[in-house]
């Protein structure tokens, strides 16, 4: 049997397909936008405020539509058609900001308008999210996954970069006017780029729903997606272990750091930027990396060995929170070990998060796929408000260095529990399988 070549364009080479190459371009301008948009509210917010609680408090709000609704959100990624969600979810996201631009310039924005527009914007997301995550895996062939995702992680890492750069000059020139008539046309453009991608048909077992009113069929599909993750038992263990990395991890670089960064070590805002910024710069690397190194490793040792190293990454960052060092070391060693330490963080990310995600969209059928994404969001974040005002508490009363070598160590005993788990290697052998099928058909 001979192999059939096919010349490919500069595009589809970089981009996989046509139909892909619009839903990145699309999705890149719309994260841009978005980093726009957030620098651009949170600066707003103290302006109006000049109040940490209320910037806080919009923080938590619009987080919230992720935790409580993403489950039933990713039932009508599974019920809907998908296309129709994703661009009519980013037609809402830029009228709602291009609105709130056009009360701005009149002198009328409030804090109440605020959060409904935060409220809105934020569900519009929650049921973007899901349609798209279980719509890739039709626009692209198997053992494009891996491709397909690492795209994705670049587009999310070069708009972390670029997004609070071109916002921070946007603001200086055009004020915060300007931020949201480029933020509401950025995904009022993806909503454009998106109409002409081609959505693949999605398949529908559940035909014996039709008879049924609405809320009965809603409320079938969404116990049926349910039973279906729970009762797969590498999919419920691989939840679960996601759902513990998350409650521990998310207060270290959101609450713990920041306050060692600030409060301890007086660092500049420039200064704790720069650090920051090494994370998403990881990413791009991880990003780079991750084509060779799934071909080279297996998909489940990738995962528990970066969360291995990434716990222990967490403890030498512990170490560099005790007196001891930081008050021994310049602070220019302790920025650029710091620094390094981010970096790698931010690379191990890509090799546990792709492999994760490609894994899911191998094994999980069509026609529940988006329920499993929105409830793998929603159970994943379920817990991350509960850890962040936990370790508020816990700053106060234990050192920064105690907090992330326990964090650091529960994190890589959890990562060789995943190495063990019998359940997690038979899942990722049934996605093994599903790639190694969809090659023998070429």
């Amino acid at each position: 049997m001979g192999l059939k070549m096919e010349k490919k364009t500069l595009g589809q080479r970089l981009f996989i397909n046509r139909d892909f190459g619009l839903l990145f371009w699309g999705r890149l301008v719309s994260q841009v936008g978005d980093g726009i948009h957030y620098l651009a509210l949170t600066w707003l917010v103290l302006d109006l405020t000049g109040s940490g609680t209320a910037l806080g408090t919009l923080l938590l709000v619009s987080s919230l539509p992720m935790v409580a609704l993403s489950p039933f959100t990713g039932v009508l990624a599974d019920l809907w058609d998908r296309k129709t969600i994703v661009v009519s979810m980013d037609i809402v996201r830029g009228l709602v900001i291009l609105t709130l631009g056009f009360i701005h310039r009149q002198g009328y924005l409030t804090m109440p308008i605020l959060y409904g527009a935060t409220v809105l914007s934020s569900l519009c997301g929650v049921l973007f999210g899901p349609a798209i995550s279980a719509a890739v895996p039709g626009l692209v062939k198997k053992e494009e996954l891996v491709k397909a995702n690492s795209l994705n992680s670049l587009s999310r890492a070069a708009t972390q970069i670029v997004g609070p750069v071109a916002g921070a000059f946007i603001l200086g020139t055009t004020g915060y006017y300007g931020a949201f008539l480029i933020n509401g046309t950025a995904f009022l453009l993806s909503a454009l780029s998106e109409m002409f991608i081609r959505f693949p048909k999605q398949s529908r077992r559940e035909a014996h729903t039709a008879e049924l009113n609405p809320g009965a069929q809603f409320l079938r599909s969404f116990q049926e997606g349910f039973r279906y993750m729970w009762q797969n038992a590498g999919l419920r263990t691989l939840i679960l272990f996601a759902v513990a990395l998350n409650f521990l991890s998310a207060p270290l670089f959101n609450v713990v750091f920041p306050y060692f960064g600030k409060e301890v070590l007086l660092l500049e805002a420039k200064q704790y930027g720069n650090l920051q910024a090494m994370l998403p710069v990881g990413f791009l690397i991880g990003t780079g990396l991750i084509g060779y190194m799934t071909k080279k490793y297996r998909k489940e040792s990738l995962l528990s060995s970066g969360i291995i190293l990434q716990g222990g990454i967490a403890v030498l960052l512990g170490a560099l929170a005790l007196p001891s060092v930081y008050g021994s070391v310049p602070l220019l060693w302790l920025l650029a070990a710091m620094s390094a330490g981010f970096l790698l963080i931010g690379v191990l990310n890509i090799f546990i998060n792709v492999p994760f995600q490609v894994t899911l969209q191998e094994t999980v059928p069509d026609h529940y796929r988006g329920r499993v994404f929105g409830l793998l969001d929603s159970m994943v974040q379920m817990l991350v408000p509960l850890s962040m005002g936990l370790s508020g508490v816990l700053v106060d009363n234990f050192s920064v260095a105690s907090l992330f070598a326990f964090s650091g160590i529960v994190v890589a005993v959890l990562g060789f529990a995943m190495a063990l788990s019998r359940n997690i290697k038979l899942l990722y052998a049934q996605g093994e399988m599903a790639e190694a099928e969809a090659v023998a058909e070429l």
